[in-house]
């Protein structure tokens, strides 16, 4: 079983750092804090305090000693996906640091944050317990900066816990730019979800479990990582978020998707945002000479890192 969660965290966001890093799993009290290093983070896994969460999940926050500048005046959420495995702030360290380097660059503070944290992922909880640990965060960073809003830059379904934070938990106020990589918007599908965990039956008979909310085998089998259910196209969050229009007023929204996406397919159409004031584009269309990109290294290309600085710049 323990295989089985690890792949299908790697398929959706990230690609998995060595488990033996946390304890495998349990509640996150109590649990050893996660080692790690870079200086987006503090120390330690804590415990979310999200009422109504079945299972504890945890957040990583990063030590908020850094003051803004006049020229960028914007603390910088920064949020990965689901799939972050193991030594969660290395991986994310690793996969963010052109992003977060080039925030520094101009003068800003950016801000990894780490969410939904169940056993050794980041990003099992629920969407809406993650987007509570999201507000709280976000809260947490006006207050120590000063600032009277952020921006928050996110990846995969990072995108979609900032996106119910934005819609449903009043989060428009206190943000400026939304600026996605490759968002999860309308949904991954079942298969590929499915394809490649190490479970009875093949991939196609899984995705049936997985598209079926009311078998029983559904919950049995992915118990603690209802992060990436929510994923699901047709998901109650997949479903809710597009319902009335993804966008909130005052919030200024960027999307790049790769056609390399792998995950999220049909690549684009899966993530682009439906509404004439989004700027959609394709990385590929925007960097014909850049290496190839896909869902998880396109966080890591310095030409899609220069477009969220491009993004972070404009009024």
């Amino acid at each position: 079983m323990a295989t089985a969660v690890v792949v299908a965290a790697a398929a959706i966001g990230l690609s998995a750092a060595p488990a033996e890093a946390v304890p495998r799993p349990g509640p996150i009290i109590g649990q050893p804090p996660i080692i790690g290093s870079g200086p987006a983070f503090g120390s330690g896994v804590r415990p979310s305090n999200v009422a109504g969460a079945a299972q504890t999940a945890g957040t990583l926050e990063p030590t908020l000693d850094c003051i803004p500048s006049e020229e960028q005046p914007n603390p910088v959420v920064v949020l990965g996906g689901f799939g972050a495995i193991g030594d969660i702030r290395a991986t994310l360290d690793k996969q963010m640091a052109g992003i977060t380097g080039g925030i520094h660059d101009l003068g800003g503070c950016p801000f990894i944050f780490g969410y939904g944290i169940i056993g050794p992922m980041q990003a099992a909880a629920p969407v809406p317990e993650s987007a509570g640990e999201l507000a709280g965060f976000i809260t947490k960073v006006q207050a120590a900066t000063g600032a009277d809003h952020v921006d928050i830059v996110a990846h995969s379904s990072g995108v979609l816990i900032a996106n119910y934070y934005l819609k449903f938990l009043h989060g428009g106020p206190h943000v400026d730019r939304a600026i996605y990589l490759a968002p999860v918007t309308q949904g991954t599908t079942a298969a590929t979800l499915a394809g490649g965990l190490d479970l009875p039956g093949s991939p196609e008979g899984l995705a049936g479990i997985l598209d079926n909310a009311t078998d029983p085998l559904r919950n049995t089998i992915f118990t603690g990582i209802a992060g990436a259910l929510d994923c699901l196209a047709g998901s109650r969050v997949t479903r809710a978020i597009p319902n009335g229009g993804v966008t909130v007023p005052g919030v200024v929204y960027s999307v790049l998707a790769t056609r390399g996406d792998q995950v999220l397919t049909p690549p684009g159409p899966a993530s682009f945002i439906d509404d004439p004031r989004v700027e959609n584009d394709y990385f590929e269309d925007l960097y014909p000479q850049a290496a190839p990109a896909d869902h998880a290294t396109l966080p890591m290309q310095p030409d899609a890192v220069q477009w969220v600085i491009k993004q972070l710049l404009s009024e």
